[in-house]
């Protein structure tokens, strides 16, 4: 069991450092604020979904996402078409310069990023790759146990 002030440290910290990378992604954002970043970057990873997945996906109403969209449609770095299986919904997905733009703003990330960590070595760098990655994992998994037991006792 981890001690309560270990706990509360690694809160503080965690919250530290998504406090720098906002400010850092923001930094960068010149042709792309970072949470239409984040829309971009999901249909890269997942393709073409509906406006309310995409919602669902990053945990916010539909109507935050359908403002987020709008301007990435007018910019021609997204597009939207009619989902075959549903005529009353509509699919979103990237455009070529939807993913270019993405590209930029990442190898902008990735240099911006191995700067700030120019002290680190590769070990190090590893190590705490593998250990973000398994916070994340046993985060998430108990988010999706708590939302289980809350739809269980909703019943």
């Amino acid at each position: 069991m981890i001690a309560t002030t270990t706990v509360s440290d690694l809160i503080e910290v965690v919250r530290a450092l998504v406090r720098s990378a906002r400010s850092a992604q923001h930094a960068l954002s010149d042709d792309l604020p970072a949470a239409p970043a984040t829309l971009l970057a999901l249909l890269d990873r997942h393709g073409e979904q509906r406006l309310g997945r995409l919602a669902a996906t990053l945990g916010v109403d539909p109507s935050v996402v359908s403002r987020q969209v709008t301007p990435l449609l007018a910019a021609g770095l997204v597009r939207r078409r009619p989902d075959p299986l549903d005529g009353r919904a509509s699919l979103l997905d990237l455009t070529d310069e939807g993913r270019a733009c993405l590209h930029r703003r990442r190898l902008q990330s990735a240099a911006w990023f191995r700067d700030a960590l120019a002290g680190w070595d590769q070990a190090d760098a590893d190590l705490l790759l593998s250990l973000l990655r398994r916070l994340s994992a046993d985060v998430r998994g108990h988010l999706v146990n708590d939302e289980e037991n809350c739809l269980d006792h909703a019943h």
